[in-house]
Order: structure tokens, then sequence, then C-alpha cells
């Protein structure tokens, strides 16, 4: 339950990181500030990819569960 609960927080996170992404690349004129529109980018890009590897363990992890259930179904 709490992974699951985890897994939606992360997913959150990654539609938050990929509307700014998004948003800085497709309208940078909104930026206010845009000497630093590069080092927000990297910082919004490495959390977006940090936050990528992290759903992908936990879907692993949720995976690794489910095996034994299915192996106790087919008996």
């Amino acid at each position: 339950m709490f992974l699951l609960a985890l897994k939606k927080k992360y997913e959150a996170e990654e539609a938050e990181h990929t509307a700014t992404i998004d948003t800085f690349l497709q309208n940078p004129v909104g930026v206010a500030d845009h000497d630093k529109i590069l080092e927000i980018l990297k910082d919004r890009f490495d959390k977006l990819t940090h936050v990528q590897c992290c759903l992908k363990n936990i879907n692993g992890i949720i995976e690794k569960a489910k095996q034994p259930e299915e192996k106790k179904k087919e008996k």
C-alpha cells in the first residue's frame, strides 16, 4: 500500500517536472529570469530523470511481488 502511494507521489512529480520543462521550451518569453533558464532546465531535467528512475524501480518491485501470486493461481 505504501509503495503504491509512493508511486503516485513520483508520478505527480514527473508530471510537474515535465510540465515545467515543456513550458520553458515552448514559451521562454514567459520565463522571468532569462539568465538562469539553462540552469533551471538542467535542474528540472535532473529531477525528472531521478523520478523516472525511481518509478522504474518501484514498478520492478511491484512486478516481482506479483510473480509469486501468479504462480499460486496457476496451481
